[in-house]
């Protein structure tokens, strides 16, 4: 072929050459990229972190009032807001304040940089750091697991936890991620929140119960013989339709109807009734 425009693509052109892996060096400048956001940024406004800051059963970090405006606007405030949040905070007993130390400089607060009161080491990026449930207070988790030892108290305000309460700050391992998934699993099933506190819920529930089972007895009474309070209020509803519909029919009557028939009482210029009687004699009348 030639001499028409064309051209004969080259293998090189036609075959996809196959996608080469991240090299460990930019794996590791992704994931220092994405710690560095997470431990500065709040997710849910993009805003810089500042304190009160709150956390999730996931161990992310939130403004609190991000948080709280979340819970009253929901995506109205904030469009991704359910891709972030993923269904975890649904009031706030599912979000703990997280109490950090801040860096002070001759007894005046400067950045908002956060440090382990034991260790000393700065909390951020490149530290595993947790925070205990449900006190609140963060700690390098070596501290935690060197000087805590297995007295399972706060270092600083000696409130007892559990170890499995020891929540990872913006965990990056598998079996963290999994380890907090399978911690409110086992909470949610015992009606308790990330926070430890009894999930608010099942007084309104057992209401509504009743309020429904008020009503079916209600709708039982008013169609006897049908059992099933679905159909009952049904039937209940048609018949209320059906009797309305009669009640307009006799109100609503119009006037080419009204001419077939006269008022009781009355009688037309002919001394007939009404149309019925309209062409007969009547007894009794001349």
């Amino acid at each position: 072929m030639g001499n028409d425009g064309g051209s004969i693509p080259t293998r090189r052109e036609l075959v996809k050459p196959p996608t080469r892996r991240a090299t460990h060096s930019q794996l590791r400048d992704s994931n220092a990229q994405t710690q560095e956001y997470q431990w500065t940024t709040c997710p849910l406004s993009k805003r810089p972190l500042t304190s009160p800051i709150v956390s999730d059963s996931s161990g992310r970090l939130y403004n609190k009032d991000s948080i709280l405006e979340w819970l009253l606007s929901g995506t109205e405030a904030f469009g991704d807001g359910e891709g972030v949040i993923g269904g975890r905070v649904k009031s706030l007993k599912d979000v703990l304040e997280v109490k950090f130390e801040l860096v002070k400089d001759n007894g005046e607060k400067r950045e908002e940089k956060w440090t382990c009161p034991i260790s000393r080491k700065e909390l951020g990026p490149g530290i595993r750091s947790v925070y205990l449930v449900p006190c609140g207070h963060a700690f390098s988790e070596s501290a935690v697991k060197e000087v805590g030892g297995s007295d399972g108290v706060c270092l600083q305000c000696n409130t007892p936890y559990e170890p499995e309460n020891a929540i990872p700050i913006n965990p990056v391992t598998a079996a963290d991620i999994e380890k907090l998934k399978t911690r409110i699993t086992a909470l949610t099933e015992k009606g308790l929140g990330h926070t430890l506190k009894k999930l608010s819920g099942d007084k309104t529930k057992k209401r509504r119960k009743e309020k429904k089972n008020g009503e079916e007895g209600a709708s039982k009474k008013n169609v006897a013989g049908i059992s099933n309070a679905t159909t009952a209020n049904l039937t209940t509803k048609v018949l209320e339709d059906e009797k309305m519909r009669s009640k307009r029919r006799k109100v609503e009557m119009s006037d080419n109807l009204k001419t077939l028939f006269s008022a009781k009482g009355e009688n037309d210029i002919l001394g007939r009734n009404d149309f019925m009687s309209r062409g007969y004699t009547i007894p009794g009348r001349k």
